[in-house]
């Protein structure tokens, strides 16, 4: 299993334009596609180092001063996911059309990926971030789920404490942990933030909160019946005794649509039968919905950028390669 992503170390002649191509590229990878402008005001070039923990992306960055825009139609062309970031030195603001909040040592921000704005970095950077799939979180009740933007404070959140002394752990035990290691400890840091996001949302108990209230009812029952075949608005709607119109608003309610939970569930459970069994990649389809095998790795592949061979093979607990190093690209 390969767990920490190795990026080889460019020659000494590479051109500044090269090593911001490289910057943009890994950016665009790891956090989301965006403007970059290089403001020039602090000698040095960005640095990144990755752990990887099966499909949650750990990135430490190192940054220049820079300044950076992401735009709706930026945020539309990819995949919806988490994103967690952590200041370590220095600080990070981030402007959108309703807030500006900026980040310093002692913040958690979690944010969807879908989120468009500025951020400014006015001076160097030191901060780790987390990209999370909606895949990932897809089979946990994350309350009202993503966030545009949520800022903890770690000394006053302690869910947030624990993640980042987790995150810093799993550093010291990279290169002693097996595949099941790596696993359970991907599935400590999902509980972790999925227990950040529920703790977040105070209790609603107006009237207005029966549609929150029915969503996580509503992807209950497609985790239950992933495996019964097609899933339809109609049948969600009978189950509850609700119109279709307010099975369509409650999935709204958290900027989805029922496909996309149910594709994501699909997703979600494939996955996790590539990493723990020795099922055939058509079994696995057929077993959660899907036409067939090359219907199941066009969505995985959109989804995880690797085909469900190559995923099993980087992550499958049935066999592996010990740990790698961590490694590190300087731009």
């Amino acid at each position: 299993m390969t767990l920490v992503q190795t990026t080889s170390e460019p020659v000494p002649d590479v051109s500044l334009e090269e090593r911001d191509f490289r910057w943009r590229t890994a950016v665009q990878h790891r956090l989301g596609d965006m403007h970059i402008r290089r403001t020039h005001r602090v000698p040095g070039h960005g640095t990144l180092q990755t752990r990887d923990i099966g499909d949650l992306l750990i990135t430490d960055w190192g940054c220049p001063d820079l300044e950076g825009v992401r735009e709706s139609s930026m945020a539309a062309r990819e995949a919806e996911s988490l994103l967690l970031i952590m200041v370590t030195k220095g600080r990070q603001i981030l402007q959108t059309s309703d807030e500006t909040v900026v980040l310093r040592p002692g913040a958690l921000l979690l944010m969807s990926s879908r989120t468009t704005g500025r951020i400014v970095i006015p001076d160097k950077l030191a901060k780790r971030t987390v990209r999370v799939p909606l895949t990932a979180l897809a089979p946990y009740d994350t309350g009202r789920g993503v966030p545009g933007v949520l800022c903890l404070e770690t000394a006053e959140n302690p869910l947030a404490r624990l993640t980042q002394e987790f995150l810093t752990a799993v550093d010291m035990q990279l290169e002693l942990m097996s595949p099941v290691d790596v696993e359970g400890a991907r599935n400590a840091l999902l509980m972790l933030i999925v227990g950040m996001l529920r703790s977040a949302h105070a209790p609603d108990l107006s009237e207005t909160g029966f549609l929150p209230f029915l969503r996580q009812q509503l992807e209950s029952w497609i985790a239950e019946h992933l495996t019964a075949g097609a899933i339809r608005v109609a049948d969600l709607a009978a189950a509850h005794n609700v119109a279709p119109r307010t099975v369509h608003r409650a999935f709204a309610t958290t900027g989805d649509t029922m496909g996309a939970v149910v594709r994501a569930h699909r997703l979600a459970a494939a996955r996790n039968d590539l990493v723990h069994s020795s099922a055939s990649i058509a079994a696995i389809a057929h077993r959660w919905g899907f036409c067939d095998a090359s219907h199941l790795s066009r969505e995985f592949r959109r989804e995880f950028s690797m085909s469900p061979g190559d995923y099993r093979a980087a992550h499958g607990l049935t066999g592996g390669t010990r740990v790698s190093p961590p490694g590190a690209a300087f731009l």
